[in-house]
């Protein structure tokens, strides 16, 4: 009889450890949602390319980048990097974008993953489809082999990841990490998550003609931006002129994360290309600058970028 009550309490056991399973993949908790948001919401936010070299994280970027990390305790996050160092374009190099460091190889890591994944996309009470990413700005998001975007609102495929099992694509298939990307009011802070007001959309800065990267001038730009055709080096080019040809107008200065662009740079103006812009390579600047009547602030200014690239043959 006592095998038999045992067998009989058996699925019951089974039973509650299941159901308490389920309770804490369900207990996971979502961010805070602040109190008093409006009725009024943005959009989906429209895809702003990384145009600028500026490795500074943006208000906007570090208030969710902290709110997920309260959120998560166990969690991390990183926001900038040197500009080319993460690909040809990537919202790090102008402080838009944010690494959670959440990893789909981990059942209670992926859990956290899913909990913001769901609150960020999830239908309000008032039927906006995607409230939070829209509030918060998020242009894009990438996490366990596939991406979302606000331009289609839907989850693709990332970069052929499906097929790319190994744990030598974990990273770049985001399966250690997601990406979230911000819109400029997002990355700004200026959205109804923040501010419970609705802004125009902001741009970001514009390329100028001839070069092809933007300077960041901290100003919101609510009218759009030129189209200029992408400045390309001839072909028979050097691969220095090359590069150079690629970040002009991308503003280095003293003081910034290093990478490509600055050794390029240096490699140009005959100094050691040690991919940091010194004390050493603003002098070099300052120096390139005062010899083609160029005003000396000792960074890269587009007069200076358009002078570099007519020096460099």
């Amino acid at each position: 009889m006592r095998s038999v009550r045992a067998l009989l309490t058996l699925p019951v056991l089974l039973a509650t450890l299941l159901a308490g399973t389920g309770s804490a993949s369900a207990a996971v908790a979502a961010p805070h949602t602040p109190a008093g948001l409006p009725t009024a919401i943005e959009p989906l936010a429209s895809y702003a390319e990384q145009t600028a070299c500026n490795p500074v994280p943006r208000p906007g970027t570090l208030k969710l980048a902290n709110l997920l990390k309260a959120t998560y305790p166990d969690t991390s996050y990183a926001t900038v990097y040197a500009c080319g160092t993460d690909g040809t374009r990537s919202e790090h190099y102008d402080g838009r974008a944010i690494d959670w460091m959440v990893s789909a190889l981990n059942a209670h890591s992926k859990a956290e993953a899913q909990a913001v994944l769901t609150w960020l996309l999830a239908t309000d009470a008032q039927g906006n489809r995607f409230a939070m990413a829209r509030r918060l700005g998020v242009q894009y998001l990438i996490f366990d082999n596939r991406m979302w975007g606000s331009w289609s609102g839907t989850w693709e495929q990332y970069n052929g990841c499906y097929s790319l099992k190994g744990a030598a694509y974990d990273n770049s298939c985001h399966r250690t990490h997601m990406h979230i990307s911000l819109g400029w009011n997002g990355a700004n802070g200026l959205t109804t998550f923040w501010t419970k007001q609705v802004s125009a959309t902001d741009y970001g800065p514009c390329v100028p003609a001839g070069l092809n990267w933007a300077t960041f001038t901290g100003r919101r730009n609510t009218v759009g931006c030129p189209t200029h055709a992408t400045v390309t080096a001839p072909a028979s080019a050097s691969a220095l002129k090359k590069t150079l040809v690629y970040y002009s107008g991308a503003p280095l200065r003293r003081g910034w994360l290093g990478g490509p662009a600055v050794t390029a740079v240096q490699q140009a103006l005959h100094i050691p290309a040690t991919g940091v812009f010194d004390l050493t390579t603003r002098l070099a600047v300052q120096h390139f600058q005062a010899a083609h009547g160029i005003p000396t602030f000792g960074l890269l200014t587009n007069a200076t970028w358009r002078a570099l690239l007519a020096a460099t043959r």
